[in-house]
């Protein structure tokens, strides 16, 4: 009996152990990094390991004070599309870091403060996307001084017994009050970290491009610039409704893409398109399924590259809407060529040889896409079989469209004037479309990797455009 009570005390011992380890709080430290550029733009404040656990509060006054800077490129609050009318939150705002939590106030600003007791409780509830809630609350103490950031919003900065995925959204609600008593209320949806937080960083740029292209990371955007063959190009992603979904390392992939895809196109055709040279990426959580264009701006549907990893080349079919900068439908043959294209260009000029356009997407053969009013092909098969460096037949189609100078039904003129200096001079269009529907090329699959398809392994449709 009394080697059993022993045991039964040993157990109960470690029992309360485990116990007391369990209710401390996460004390993860992990600190953004700060930019030395420009130190006048970071301001700093110490935070406390604030926590209900009163042994652990002590033991943190021993600890020396963390400092908390504010980085140039960061951007510490997000995404948040809601709040209380007692609270007007910075649309910046609230930022997860590691297990820490900063929100800052826009009413409390320049030398206004908060005013709040010592002993305040924060009492604060996230739940993550398709999560249980998680909830929890830490008071303050007498070591915790308010922030404020460069447009002089006041905050407070504590610590949370948890951490947040780092890519997914969370909708979030904080809680507390002051020493009037006044109680004030935060609720946010799809609150996310942002872009350095999100991990996106201007070394992961530069390891891609090296001094080619110059990249900048602002609050909510990434702005590039570089030169090819005499012409400055600019490319800017705005991630302002951006939540995670579409991850660092594809934003940068992206990055490649235009690089690689856009200055080409413009070569060629951005003469007779006038088209611009500066070009915006919104990766917005909302909107369009897939993606869009208007003007030189390009919608890119946050979810899509989560669920279809390999379809980079959407986005090159958006660019050559760009390029087209503005063809009226009503101007063309058929108002579907605005779209056809559009994919010709997604095919001749896929990103990184056709390594993730030809899994995913492809050209259809003729026996699917039977007339000139659907097919992209034709159009492929044309430049590639007739075009050359003196008599470039898709150039002149391009510029037809975009001129507007001929109706619908004036097309067949139109299309003597695009083949005239070819071999196929002086033939009616129903005779050339004959010719391509019978031949080899408007039937070979398009699908393979790394240049392996039928097609491609026959008719080496993109090298004559590296």
């Amino acid at each position: 009996m009394k080697q059993f009570s022993r045991l039964f005390i040993c157990a109960m011992l470690c029992f309360l152990i485990v116990l007391s380890s369990c209710t401390s709080p996460n004390k993860t430290t992990d600190q953004p990094n700060s930019s030395p550029s420009d130190p006048s733009k970071n301001e700093s404040a110490t935070t406390s390991k604030a926590t209900p656990d009163t042994q652990s509060s002590k033991e943190s006054a021993t600890e020396p004070e963390e400092e908390y800077v504010f980085p140039e490129d960061g951007v510490l609050a997000l995404l948040g599309d809601g709040n209380a009318p007692s609270v007007a939150v910075d649309g910046r705002n609230p930022a997860l870091i590691g297990n820490k939590l900063l929100i800052f106030f826009s009413f409390a600003k320049m030398n206004a403060g908060l005013d709040l007791a010592e002993d305040t409780v924060i009492k604060y509830s996230f739940r993550p996307d398709n999560g249980e809630p998680m909830t929890g609350e830490a008071i303050l103490d007498s070591s915790v001084q308010e922030i404020k950031n460069e447009h002089g919003y006041i905050g407070l900065c504590f610590d949370m017994g948890f951490e947040i995925e780092f890519y997914k959204g969370v909708n979030f609600d904080l809680s507390f009050s002051d020493k009037s008593g006044k109680e004030y209320s935060v609720k946010n949806k799809r609150v996310f970290k942002g872009i350095s937080y999100g991990g996106l960083t201007g070394t992961m740029f530069d390891e891609v491009f090296g001094e080619r292209i110059t990249t900048a990371i602002g609050k909510q955007s990434v702005r590039q610039t570089g030169t090819f063959n005499g012409t400055d190009f600019s490319f800017n992603i705005t991630l302002g409704s951006w939540a995670g979904r579409t991850t660092p390392e594809q934003i940068v992939t992206l990055s490649r893409l235009f690089w690689e895809c856009y200055p080409r196109m413009h070569a060629r055709f951005g003469k007779a398109g006038k088209s611009p040279t500066d070009v915006t990426l919104d990766i917005e959580n909302g909107g369009y399924e897939i993606a869009s264009a208007s003007g030189n701006q390009i919608h890119l549907h946050d979810g899509w590259l989560e669920s279809n990893k390999n379809d980079y080349d959407c986005i090159t079919h958006e660019l050559a809407h760009v390029i087209q900068n503005g063809w009226d439908g009503d101007k063309c043959e058929y108002s579907g060529f605005i779209e056809r294209f559009a994919d010709a260009c997604r095919y001749i000029y896929a990103f990184d040889d056709g390594k993730y356009n030809d899994t995913c997407w492809e050209l259809q053969t003729v026996r699917n896409e039977n007339t000139r009013e659907t097919s992209v092909r034709f159009l492929v098969w044309m430049d590639y079989t007739y075009s050359n460096e003196d008599n470039d037949l898709l150039l002149k189609f391009f510029t037809i469209c975009r001129s507007g100078r001929y109706p619908s039904a004036g097309w067949k003129t139109a299309w003597l004037e695009i083949v005239k200096g070819s071999e196929l001079e002086g033939k009616d269009i129903e005779l050339i479309w004959q010719e391509y529907a019978d031949s080899e090329f408007a039937k070979l699959s398009t699908k393979g990797k790394n240049g392996t398809s039928q097609l491609l392994k026959k008719y080496p449709v993109r090298e004559y455009y590296k």
